[in-house]
């Protein structure tokens, strides 16, 4: 889990250095950044459907898939929590 947060904080840390480059603030980079994590650690977790589909999929899966899926998506937003730091601090400090 620290490994993911360190992982979110080179990810902040680059997209500070690719906004000097691109004409987008680092707002908008921070909250795209961001915005994808969110939906891929969504789309890991299975969350973003509907009950009867959650249930077959809990059924059906083995308990060492279903592991991977939670820790993945676990990691993946601890990985974007530095995104969401940055992305509140850009935008109250500019």
């Amino acid at each position: 889990m620290i490994k993911s947060i360190g992982i979110g904080i080179i990810l902040s840390l680059a997209i500070l250095l690719v906004s000097t480059v691109v004409s987008l603030s680092i707002e908008q980079i921070f909250f795209i950044g961001l915005i994808i994590l969110v939906l891929v650690a969504i789309a890991i977790s299975g969350f973003g459907v509907s009950g009867d589909r959650m249930r077959a999929n809990l059924a059906t899966e083995s308990k060492e898939d279903r592991n991977w899926r939670v820790k993945a998506s676990i990691n993946i937003f601890l990985s974007a929590l530095p995104l969401l730091v940055g992305l509140i601090i850009s935008h109250y400090l500019m």
